[in-house]
């Protein structure tokens, strides 16, 4: 309820209004440079998700980036091959590296030198080619941070650019994220690299599954899907793709309902209730592994699996 209080408060006032991805850096950053370019602005920060909701179908945004197309959108930067676009004014290439790289045109900051270096930092992290270690801890800080904590960053990262890491409270979340990022290199060293991987996670370990990839991808693999058990009968599929790989992970996450880039995509998936396990046995089938990895117990799954984290 928060959000759309927040919305209706700027609204009122008279403040432009802006929806962006609070996912990963590219979105931040996004949110960053509207507030960069608009200081009164207020930002919501949202997953492609949220799009559906009614409250935010209803909102005339002001811009809105790194997400699908709300109906009454004014100006949108988008670089997703799935996200279809609508809005009145569109900086829309799904070519582009990064969202950020169009929202900077699209909000008239390209002679700005902090805009700019954020968009550096966006393109370095959403093209998983990070050579500066800030962006890495930046990526770290935002996938472990709480809402408010993210809201704080986009803040911090309009005044300041990447020296905004060294304030609060994006210093504590980013040695969070150096915390959490240990589980997953005691998980992935368990993990043989493979051309094709299927892991398997029964529960939520608390990190990230996009990190995992990417760490899954660095040993070997070359397309490498991570299964989430989110509650009953809902899960969360993460597919990454090397470059070099042939792979294209926007057509399996269109296959399970979702979407995203060529080489990183995902989707919510609901199971039948007296079938919670077929979002599984379809992934094996459609990735055709040698085996699932299975961070848990393999009991009931009917399928050629390795327990590797219980």
């Amino acid at each position: 309820m928060l959000r759309p209080l927040a919305v209706l408060a700027a609204r009122l006032r008279g403040r432009p209004v802006a929806l962006c991805d609070g996912g990963d850096v590219d979105g931040l950053v996004c949110a960053a440079l509207f507030k960069r370019a608009y200081p009164n602005g207020a930002v919501v920060l949202g997953a492609p998700s949220d799009v559906r909701r009614l409250w935010v179908r209803a909102v005339p945004w002001d811009f809105v980036a790194d997400l699908p197309c709300p109906p009454r959108a004014r100006l949108r930067a988008d670089h997703h091959k799935t996200n279809a676009p609508c809005a009145e004014v569109e900086f829309y290439d799904p070519d582009a590296p990064a969202a950020a790289a169009l929202a900077v045109k699209a909000l008239g900051l390209e002679g700005d030198p902090l805009a700019q270096q954020l968009v550096d930092a966006a393109v370095q992290a959403d093209t998983a080619s990070v050579t500066d270690r800030r962006v890495w801890m930046l990526d770290l800080a935002i996938r472990y941070a709480s809402y408010g904590e993210r809201l704080a960053a986009v803040e911090l990262l309009a005044r300041n650019g990447l020296s905004a890491l060294d304030e609060e409270p994006l210093a504590s979340t980013a040695r969070r994220g150096l915390e959490r990022h240990e589980i997953i290199r005691k998980i992935v060293e368990r993990i043989p690299p493979d051309e094709a991987l299927l892991v398997y996670s029964p529960r939520s370990l608390g990190v990230s599954y996009r990190l995992m990839v990417l760490e899954l991808e660095r040993r070997g693999s070359k397309f490498v899907n991570i299964l989430v058990r989110r509650g009953l009968v809902s899960y969360r599929l993460y597919c990454g793709a090397r470059r070099d790989s042939g792979y294209d992970c926007t057509e399996l996450a269109a296959r399970f309902g979702g979407g995203g880039h060529r080489y990183a995509a995902g989707a919510t998936i609901r199971a039948p209730l007296l079938r919670r396990h077929k979002p599984l046995h379809d992934l094996f089938e459609a990735v055709r592994p040698r085996a699932v990895y299975v961070l848990g117990a393999c009991s009931g799954l009917k399928l050629p699996c390795t327990s590797i984290w219980a």
